[in-house]
């Protein structure tokens, strides 16, 4: 009887169960059963200690550790409680910083750089540099490089154009340009690399605080310098950038005085023009007879085929003769002169000299010379007349003479 009623009492156990199970009471059980086993699992997870992600770390992760580096890393101070607390409100990936927005600029807040360059024709190479160099200083600037006839020389960028007038008044100009870049976007893009590669650096160095795990704090030390070496790059080409921007390059090319005149005087057609230079001989035979008469102290180099005579301070004075072709009249000849020749200098005057008829060159030199040529034609030969005038002085004080003695020459 007893084992009757305890078969009787599974019986009906098992018929509620099976009720239970099949009105959707085993899916409210099956439901908290999931929700026990998700809280047990996260519960589980908090207490596992903070990993890294070491594919962050390109370098660090590779390589074996030298002895040095791992005795380095044990003498590294372990973190404290107080790091143990802060490390749990704060992010245990190293992951980048975000780049920080760039503000809108405004047009006259837009970075440029301006840059100059001229080509200038001058009597002496050697003295127009020391002039390039004596403008750059009194605007404030500086000479960046000097080499043969090149020089560049870097001016505050608020008085770069007053000073590149001033650079192209001490030649004759043959070519000049003027650059301007914006660099506003490589400005902007430096300056946002640099903040986020020291804003990783500073959470490297708080997760560094917060490890004890010897190899973990090497990888971090790593990454440490690597980020610093970047850093430094980064600076320096952002310190090159705004000097580019605070000081404008201007660069100087200048060419002697006969290098730059040698293509154009190519073209003269007629060779004894061509070849005129108001300090050397150029003409050397004289086929007529002449009567000239000079000052006392010039000296006269008799043994010349051609006449030739110098004074102390330097006038020169040469007389000789050329073919008159093709047939042309002293007039003629003095508008040839003029008309090719005349590019030459900063001015040319014609003169009527007692029976020559002259052409008066000022150079386009900052302290200028003077040279006169004047022509006589006779017949089939034309005579002709140089002086050479090497400052303000000798012209104002031996062109009154030397004019005189033109008009006083006396052909044979």
């Amino acid at each position: 009887m007893p084992e009757r009623r305890l078969k009787t009492s599974a019986l009906i156990l098992l018929f509620v169960l099976a009720f239970l199970f099949s009105s959707g009471c085993g899916r409210i059980v099956g439901k908290l059963s999931g929700t026990l086993k998700a809280r047990k699992e996260a519960l589980y997870e908090l207490e596992q200690p903070p990993s890294y992600d070491e594919t962050s770390y390109d370098e660090m992760s590779s390589g074996e550790m030298s002895a040095d580096e791992e005795a380095y890393g044990k003498e590294l101070p372990a973190r404290s409680a107080p790091a143990e607390k802060k490390a749990a409100a704060e992010s245990d990936q190293p992951s980048p910083l975000p780049a920080p927005k760039q503000p809108a600029v405004t047009a006259e807040e837009r970075k440029r750089v301006y840059s100059g360059y001229c080509k200038l024709g001058v009597d002496s190479v050697e003295k127009r540099t020391e002039e390039v160099f004596e403008i750059a200083e009194s605007f404030g600037g500086w000479i960046e490089q000097a080499a043969g006839n090149i020089v560049i020389v870097r001016i505050p960028a608020e008085r770069f154009e007053e000073a590149f007038n001033r650079v192209l008044d001490i030649g004759r100009l043959i070519d000049k340009s003027i650059e301007t870049q914006d660099v506003t976007e490589q400005y902007l893009d430096l300056s946002a690399r640099l903040e986020l590669a020291r804003g990783t650096r500073e959470r490297l160095y708080r997760l560094l605080e917060r490890t004890d795990d010897v190899k973990e704090r090497l990888r971090i030390l790593r990454e440490i310098r690597r980020l610093t070496d970047e850093i430094e790059e980064i600076q320096a080409r952002f310190n090159l950038l705004k000097e580019q921007i605070a000081f404008s390059a201007i660069t100087v090319e200048l060419v002697p005085r006969l290098a730059y005149e040698t293509p154009y005087r190519e073209k003269i057609p007629f060779a004894w023009i061509r070849n005129l230079d108001p300090v050397y001989t150029s003409i050397y035979e004289l086929s007529k007879k002449v009567s000239y008469e000079l000052p006392d102290d010039f000296a006269v180099f008799e043994k010349e085929d051609a006449f030739r005579a110098e004074s102390a301070d330097g006038t020169r004075v040469r007389i000789g003769t050329v073919p008159n072709l093709p047939d042309g009249d002293s007039l003629f000849w003095r508008k040839a002169l003029g008309y090719h020749l005349d590019q030459f200098y900063r001015k040319s005057e014609a003169l009527s000299t007692g029976s020559a008829e002259c052409v008066l060159f000022t150079s386009k030199d900052r302290e200028p010379f003077y040279y006169l040529v004047g022509v006589v034609a006779e017949k089939r030969t034309l005579l002709v007349i140089e002086a050479f005038f090497p400052s303000e002085d000798s012209f104002g004080k031996r062109y009154e003479e030397i004019e005189r003695s033109i008009e006083d020459l006396e052909v044979r």
